[in-house]
């Protein structure tokens, strides 16, 4: 009990270091800095397991752990695969896939992340001498991509650590940006009553600009930071069968949240998921089933929005 609590007290102690960083560099604005990042589609929620969870920082295990905390594939003992879809918001579609391994002492894993927003009409003005103002021109598209490389690897049998490297490319109609972006995370098992902790640091990097065609009637916008998030997480078994958590989670240019969670699993088999997001009602409630049998699992999940059809999430996954 003594070293369980030492290391409790050690890892707590890191954590805090790390929130107090994250606290000076992402408190400021809050609310006033919303719209001022670039590549926000990485702030979205692709995961049916841990969306329903509202975060997956603490108990992030497999390939779902490569859209949560990457420290949580170290504990891969086989190959994983997983693949989701979102019916994000106003008819716009998240596609996700992740494969991840055991190599190299620990394991490593490969994900996507694809959004397509469909056909956009484009407005504006029409004509030579006599302008005239015609509302569906014609249609461009737009898009966002973010390829992902993680690795992951247990540093004793109660703590991990992962990072991940990103490809991230978002275009609309002719204008295209590229950028890198990294995440770096921890979880920590205290062996008691299965209480489990995580952190993560995601979506920092370098700011990024536009790349505008040479033939552009418009300027370059100036360079914009990455949506750089911090989320805490922590875990345990409350009664038989039932976890209970909580979730912390700060963006660079929104107000922090906290989110409380529980699931309920019957026997391994199937699982009930619910989340309440206290800090947001704009999306206040989750909730999600999902069932697994012999390494294949099916999992969905519901959004509730304020102003916007709730968001729908579909994912399976295979372990061997």
């Amino acid at each position: 009990m003594n070293s369980i609590i030492k290391n409790t007290m050690k890892w707590l102690t890191i954590s805090l270091v790390v929130v107090s960083f994250q606290s000076m560099i992402l408190a400021e604005g809050d609310n006033d800095k919303v719209g001022s990042s670039a590549f926000k589609f990485l702030n979205i929620q692709t995961d049916a397991h841990g969306a329903a969870l509202g975060g997956l920082a603490a108990q992030a295990s497999g390939a779902n752990a490569l859209f949560w905390n990457p420290a949580g594939i170290a504990g891969s003992e086989g190959m994983g695969f997983n693949a989701g879809m979102t019916q994000w918001l106003v008819e716009t579609q998240v596609m996700n896939a992740g494969f991840v391994m055991p190599m190299m002492g620990g394991a490593v894993g490969l994900s996507l992340v694809s959004i397509n927003y469909g056909d956009i009409m484009r407005s504006g003005w029409a004509g030579t001498t006599e302008f005239v103002f015609e509302p569906n021109q014609e249609a461009f598209q737009a898009s966002d991509v973010a390829l992902q490389a993680s690795y992951g690897r247990s540093l004793s049998d109660k703590f991990s650590l992962g990072g991940t490297a990103k490809m991230i490319t978002q275009s609309i109609d002719d204008v295209t940006i590229n950028g890198l972006a990294f995440d770096i995370g921890t979880q920590f098992n205290t062996g008691y009553r299965g209480i489990r902790m995580g952190a993560v640091i995601s979506n920092f990097g370098p700011d990024v600009a536009s790349q505008a065609p040479e033939d552009a009637s418009y300027e370059e916008f100036p360079g914009m930071s990455l949506p750089m998030t911090f989320s805490f997480g922590v875990v345990g078994e409350a009664i038989a069968g039932l976890n209970a958590g909580l979730n912390v989670l700060k963006q660079a240019d929104m107000a922090q949240e906290f989110i409380v969670n529980g699931e309920y699993s019957l026997m391994g088999l199937a699982s009930a998921r619910f989340s309440y997001n206290i800090s947001n009602p704009q999306q206040p409630m989750s909730f999600g089933v999902g069932l697994g049998l012999a390494g294949i699992s099916a999992d969905v999940a519901i959004t509730t929005t304020q102003y916007f059809d709730n968001v729908m999430r579909f994912g399976i996954g295979y372990s061997f």
